[in-house]
């Protein structure tokens, strides 16, 4: 009797299609700044818990208010991140015990900032809408105005990114799709422009329990290196 082939073993999924979360805002803000610009620490504790292990590297190439950072830090993973803004980096890097290893510079710099491979990256760029000028990436730079250049921006930052981290590790994304008048599909459109660079593994949707009425879910880009 002839015998029965196995089957391949299937790799376990990091991601799942649909989740739910807590909305919560747990640290304060600084007194120049407000929460809005950042997202709810359960996200980065579910990705983390689910993607890394302790004592991996975490890196946030956007680190804004230093979300992804302290949740690192909390986890006992070692954070690592860029924030341009010069009062944003001194605030959280007045927080975190390995304040050295956020850097205030330019993530289309990443590479040249000698930082270690890392393990796992999470971030959520700074918006913009596809029917302004000003590009946030650039400050408004009008050599790189328009959407278009915004998105060209972010798959030379991805590219650059992709050099500091380790052969298959995962780079998630947060992006919301903006309403209004004129309708900005950001999330598809950074997952094509990021998708240039990166292998695009799945789009977690986030449901948030207990989020104000025009907050009730939010998007996760999950690609691979």
């Amino acid at each position: 009797m002839a015998r029965a082939r196995s089957q391949p073993r299937r790799r376990a999924s990091i991601a799942e299609p649909f989740v739910t979360l807590p909305y919560a805002l747990e640290r304060e803000a600084p007194p120049f700044e407000g929460n809005d610009i950042k997202y709810p620490e359960s996200l980065v504790r579910h990705f983390l818990g689910r993607c890394t292990k302790p004592g991996d590297k975490v890196f946030d190439p956007f680190a804004g208010l230093g979300t992804t950072l302290f949740v690192a830090e909390e986890m006992g993973r070692m954070p690592f991140g860029i924030e341009h803004d010069t009062r944003r980096q001194e605030w959280v890097a007045g927080q975190l015990a390995h304040w050295t290893n956020l850097v205030n510079g330019d993530a289309v710099k990443a590479a040249s900032y000698g930082f270690p491979k890392m393990d796992f990256a999470m971030t959520s760029p700074p918006y913009m809408l596809r029917h302004h000028t000003w590009n946030p990436l650039r400050e408004g730079n009008r050599a790189h105005a328009g959407y278009g250049a915004y998105l060209r921006d972010m798959e030379c930052i991805f590219r650059e990114v992709v050099r500091i981290m380790k052969r298959g590790s995962f780079i998630v994304v947060h992006a919301d799709n903006i309403p209004g008048r004129t309708f900005t599909p950001l999330v598809r459109d950074l997952s094509l422009a990021i998708g240039l660079v990166l292998r695009l593994e799945m789009e977690t949707v986030v449901a948030w329990k207990g989020a104000p009425a025009d907050c009730r879910h939010t998007h996760c880009l999950v690609f691979r290196v």
